[in-house]
């Protein structure tokens, strides 16, 4: 590695994370130094009156929108903690990054949200010394599909725009997980050129699979690992599988959830009879679910229902999906990126609306399994979503 890295981190101990994966502390490169950090986190306060298992996870996964108190929290959490409620970490980062900016000598500073008061460290960073900041967006801010779900009222949208803006305007580069990202940040300011964004997309860890197996397995599954929420379009998947039963009553098959669910999504299966079709697993570590990607002949991502600001959004999920080498049903936009790249690198299917092109495609690959088709390892067309050419293209950019 030519850089010496520091990340500063909350520490376990005081954050107020949904879930966590000690298996991929595992994975940080041995000379990458990480400081951890007390915190102040409002969200270990809820967590103790709903409990850990009723936290919400990513895209507002898990929350009940139907809940009074629960709708109450999130009011609460818009409209009181902006632009979230883990603001409260930054004064703990910021003393660190001062202490390591001084004693190292660094000069380039980056920060990666969500959450999105990441950004604001940067900020009084970049004010404090003289030193190139990049922002890194993995997601977008006011124009996350779930962004309207959160109920900001006039003052804190106002809010959230304005910090959107100051951090769009100081930023020396900004990086985004996803090109269609850019000309929404770059819409928040008329003083910001294309020049100054870059498109670096999540990706895929080669050593994730260099013991995958890629043989046949004996079951027809059909696998979706993370989170799905009721702002996921599942509903058409759902139709094709139904579907399939009706016209192969005779079939074997098996779908399986591995991760976190909403509370109505046994009930839509159900009203299909497709409960004794389906099988759900709580949140494994993320060894685990690649396992889980092992067994399966079909894989399934869902993006959201509202895709108008979030049609480049793509799941981390999709890169490790290719890798797999399994086919991908992909429930969204089809013109959309991700819809492209599964296009690109001829790894799957796209579909909004359309049950029965769905249906189409899982006849299609039951077929093959029945006959004992083998999906072949990935071809050379995803290797640029690897992380060794993610990491060059950071490299690049510093």
């Amino acid at each position: 590695m030519g850089y010496a890295i520091h990340v500063i981190a909350p520490d376990p101990e005081y954050a107020s994370y949904a879930v966590i994966d000690e298996s991929l502390a595992l994975e940080v490169h041995p000379n990458v130094k990480v400081h951890l950090t007390k915190s102040f986190e409002p969200l270990n306060l809820y967590q103790k009156l709903i409990g850990k298992k009723n936290m919400p996870t990513a895209g507002l996964g898990g929350i009940d929108h139907k809940n009074p108190f629960q709708k109450a929290v999130v009011f609460l959490r818009s409209n009181l903690f902006i632009p979230d409620p883990r603001k409260y970490w930054n004064k703990y980062a910021i003393k660190k990054a001062q202490q390591l900016i001084r004693e190292k000598g660094i000069k380039t500073v980056i920060t990666s949200s969500p959450p999105h008061s990441t950004q604001l460290i940067g900020y009084e960073l970049k004010k404090m010394f003289d030193l190139r900041w990049i922002v890194d967006f993995r997601d977008m801010w006011t124009d996350i599909y779930y962004y309207k779900l959160l109920n900001n009222s006039k003052l804190s949208h106002k809010i959230n725009l304005r910090y959107e803006r100051k951090i769009i305007e100081t930023a020396d580069h900004i990086v985004t997980a996803s090109p269609v990202y850019i000309p929404f940040f770059k819409s928040k300011s008329p003083t910001v050129s294309n020049d100054k964004f870059t498109s670096i997309p999540n990706g895929y860890d080669p050593k994730d699979f260099e013991r995958f197996d890629y043989q046949l397995k004996t079951d027809f599954v059909i696998t979706y690992t993370g989170t799905i929420s009721d702002q996921y379009n599942i509903t058409p998947f759902l139709d094709a599988l139904q579907m399939f039963k009706i016209n192969h009553p005779e079939a074997s098959f098996k779908l399986q959830f591995v991760g976190s669910t909403y509370p109505e999504l046994a009930e839509e299966i159900s009203v299909r009879e497709l409960t004794n079709h389906t099988a759900y697993s709580a949140y494994v570590p993320h060894h685990e679910s690649i396992s889980f990607l092992e067994t399966s002949y079909l894989l399934l991502v869902c993006g959201p229902l509202n895709s108008s600001g979030q049609e480049g959004g793509i799941p981390a999920k999709v890169y490790e999906y290719m890798a797999s080498g399994r086919p991908i049903v992909y429930i969204g936009k089809e013109d959309g990126f991700v819809a492209d790249m599964l296009r690109e690198t001829q790894t799957g299917i796209s579909q909004k609306q359309d049950h029965k092109k769905v249906y189409k495609y899982l006849y299609k690959h039951y077929e093959q399994w029945q006959k004992g088709i083998i999906h072949n390892a990935p071809n050379d067309k995803i290797i640029k979503y690897s992380r060794p050419a993610q990491a060059a293209e950071y490299s690049n950019l510093l």
